[in-house]
């Protein structure tokens, strides 16, 4: 009777211990994917992060310049900056310290933006070789010496490399994303905010005062008595700037009253009969693992 007892109790441990591993096993599977799962989600977190970083920077140096006017024909006035991402906490050994690398603005026809990003390496003793697969986008260069690249680019991308910094015996390698940014000045036309370059302006080539009076000669957008006129593009005080009411106009000239003392003149300059010339937005737009991204900087003439 005894060993019956015992038989049993040991065929129900024998199933505790199977039905216990199992679980454990169940437990260790759904960890695992749980995590395999996880990891491209902090990762892509990761990446968005780094890339709005990169973005305000970018911003925080366009608000930090003075307010220009943009034409159609220069469209994007404002130089760009943007750093390369190290790591805060340095490696102990031999190895990439590169964490992300700025956008690369998209250069148009009227404005081109050189690129430069520095690898760098924590440890790096004596001279180290630089290199990259796939081979970087058309335009873009690696330097191999130095880990600097550059270049231009006029086409969007997204694209991933795997960069190797070879130092001697040793050899480090780190995937780094590189992705496009586009930069758009927009000026208002009294309605909605519009790109700079599809603004209607007319060119000045000239300006006379009497005292009363100053009478521009233009070309391009035609102006009719009545409209208020914004000018601007010279630093001569027949620019200044302010919006004012046309009192004559024919297809080559237009006059506005004027407080500018007699004989000033000037030549070269824009005009336009938007009152909101003086406001811009900067707008830059760009993605990160097919997350958009965009920051907005507004510009005003003090």
């Amino acid at each position: 009777m005894n060993n019956k007892v015992n038989n049993k109790d040991r065929g129900d441990s024998l199933l505790e211990v199977v039905i216990s591993t199992v679980i454990m096993g169940m437990i260790g599977v759904l960890l695992v994917s749980s995590i395999a799962v996880a990891r491209p989600f902090a990762d892509k977190m990761s990446l968005v992060g780094q890339t709005v970083q990169n973005l305000n920077t970018m911003a925080e140096s366009i608000n930090l310049q003075p307010f220009t006017f943009c034409t159609p024909t220069n469209p994007q006035p404002y130089g760009l900056s943007a750093t390369t991402q190290r790591s805060s906490t340095p490696s102990t050994n031999y190895a990439i310290a590169t964490t992300s690398l700025p956008p690369v603005v998209i250069s148009t026809p009227s404005k081109q933006y050189n690129y430069s990003a520095q690898l760098s390496a924590d440890h790096a003793i004596g001279s180290v070789t630089w290199s990259v697969e796939p081979a970087l986008p058309s335009g873009l260069t690696l330097n191999p010496d130095s880990g600097l690249i550059t270049g231009k680019i006029s086409k969007e991308f997204s694209s991933q490399h795997l960069f190797t910094a070879s130092n001697g015996a040793q050899k480090a390698t780190k995937t780094l994303e590189l992705i496009t940014a586009t930069l758009q000045v927009q000026v208002n036309n009294g309605l909605t905010w519009i790109p700079c370059e599809a603004s209607t302006i007319a060119t000045i080539s000239g300006a006379q005062s009497d005292g009363k009076f100053i009478t521009y000669s233009y070309s391009g957008k035609q102006f009719v008595t009545g409209e208020s006129v914004t000018i601007w593009g010279s630093s001569n005080p027949a620019f200044d700037g302010n919006s004012l009411a046309i009192v004559a106009a024919d297809s080559n000239s237009f006059t506005v009253a004027t407080t500018i003392p007699k004989g000033i003149s000037s030549s070269g300059g824009q005009a336009n009969i938007s009152s909101q010339i003086n406001i811009q937005q900067v707008v830059l737009t760009t993605s990160a693992s097919g997350s958009p991204l965009q920051k907005v900087v507004t510009k005003a003439l003090a």
